[in-house]
């Protein structure tokens, strides 16, 4: 099923709700659970003062049935998550994920101690895990430290900077920024290298980065290779096919590197010779079958 049903009920209006509290006495109720957390508008005072609840009360697969799908309101990029374990070591948080009604598991590394434990509900989306804080009765999200620390290292480009300062100018236009509160990050971007130091000057997490997308010409290029290696391969046999597939292995190769700008030249010249080796395998697969129909026709 995949989702929680939920396991309490408003008190001004009767909804069906999610209700989570913790040991001071601060509650909240939520229409539905996961990003963005939609609080439900009758009872929105997440300090709102009730009897003390004695036991800390996190979102934990515990407290639920697993029966209902998520609302529309719910972000579903965001997959839900039981913790399985925690462990504290050297001031970071090693979790560890499975999936709600799922198999596989995750690890994550919090640079810091983290409220959660097994059983507790996270959810998780590409880079970022988003769980509920129940000593701050408020959602939060954190970083997987390895993965943000592997990001922080990349390199940029110049069309990256431009990439970003032409977002910044798009916000001063629209008037959520001022020309003198973009002055000084304008000075921090020019100066940046890496994706990092990026992140740092826009006071963002490296992982909310937004880098300049890939030009819609290297990924034609990538598609003519593959069609080029393809049509070679259904043309020809044996050592043929493979001397008729040089143009489009060059291309190919062109095309990884010109896509990978975040790589340093050495290993970003392994990558795209390694990419288009490996693309001869489904290429030559796709030619065969396709000089078999030939011949059989």
């Amino acid at each position: 099923m995949g989702w929680i049903s939920p396991n309490a009920r408003c008190p001004t209006c009767g909804a069906a709700v999610y209700f989570y509290a913790n040991e001071h006495g601060s509650r909240v109720f939520f229409d539905d659970l996961g990003p963005p957390w939609p609080k439900h508008p009758c009872t929105d005072n997440p300090t709102r003062q009730v009897t003390a609840v004695g036991n800390r009360q996190a979102p934990s697969v515990r407290d639920f049935s697993v029966t209902q799908r998520p609302s529309d309101v719910r972000d579903r990029r965001w997959k839900t998550h039981v913790v399985e374990g925690v462990t504290i070591e050297g001031g970071q948080s090693q979790i560890t994920l499975e999936p709600l009604g799922g198999s596989g598991r995750l690890s994550w590394t919090v640079s810091r101690p983290l409220p959660l434990q097994a059983g507790d509900l996270v959810f998780v989306r590409a880079r970022q895990m988003s769980y509920f804080d129940a000593d701050a009765c408020e959602p939060a999200v954190v970083e997987d430290a390895r993965r943000a620390a592997q990001i922080a290292q990349r390199l940029i480009t110049e069309r990256d900077k431009q990439h970003v300062l032409a977002t910044l100018a798009a916000r001063v236009a629209a008037g959520e920024m001022t020309l003198d509160e973009t002055a000084g990050v304008t000075v921090a971007v020019q100066a940046a290298r890496t994706r990092g130091e990026l992140a740092d000057a826009l006071k963002i997490r490296v992982t909310d980065l937004k880098v300049a997308p890939p030009r819609p010409g290297d990924l034609w290029l990538l598609a003519i290779a593959f069609v080029l290696m393809v049509g070679a391969t259904s043309a020809a046999e044996g050592g043929r096919s493979f001397l008729m597939m040089l143009p489009g292995l060059l291309l190919m190769a062109t095309a990884v590197y010109r896509l990978n700008p975040d790589v340093e030249r050495g290993p970003r010249v392994v990558l795209a010779v390694l990419t288009a080796l490996v693309a001869i395998c489904p290429a030559g697969v796709l030619g065969g079958a396709i000089q078999v129909e030939i011949l059989h026709r």
